[in-house]
């Protein structure tokens, strides 16, 4: 394994859960989570060599996420199945041959109704629910950390009304 490959291997293991909530919180469902995903690593992959390490790796991967989830939502909007997604009910629960438990369920609404936000505000969500302080998401963001913060308030009050 020369040093590219266990370099990846590390940050892959560091990031890939946090990568995965970007997705399913970007598309809601796990089937578009996991092709998502499974961009982003390529992404990850094709560019570590020109990581210049001047930010933090994981703000670099933010980066790539978000950016990459946004592509792909902009490509999902031009086709049809976007419409039928939207219009549908959550995959996940249609497409289930077993029953979720609350709990299960409500994390699945939560996704969904982060799904439903506006681009910019589910990058925000996304940062916040990954634990990234407010300076962080707004390095990441490009937004100042005041506005950060105004955001999530927001963010906060319009989900909790969806989940009602």
């Amino acid at each position: 394994m020369n040093e590219k490959e266990r370099y990846f291997k590390q940050v892959y293991q560091e990031s890939r859960d946090k990568i995965y909530r970007i997705c399913l919180g970007f598309t809601g469902n796990h089937i578009d989570a996991d092709d998502l995903f499974q961009e982003i690593t390529i992404k990850v992959w094709n560019n570590l060599n020109s990581f210049r390490k001047e930010s933090n790796i994981n703000t670099w991967i933010y980066r790539i996420s978000t950016n990459t989830a946004l592509q792909y939502l902009h490509k999902r909007n031009r086709s049809d199945k976007f419409r039928r997604d939207l219009k549908s009910e959550n995959i996940i629960t249609e497409n289930a041959e077993h029953e979720y438990s609350d709990h299960e369920e409500q994390v699945n609404r939560l996704y969904k109704a982060i799904s439903s936000l506006k681009e910019i505000d589910r990058i925000i969500i996304g940062l916040l629910l990954e634990e990234n302080s407010y300076s962080e998401i707004a390095d990441i963001t490009g937004i100042s950390t005041s506005n950060v913060g105004v955001r999530i308030n927001r963010i906060k009050k319009a989900l909790s009304k969806k989940m009602k």
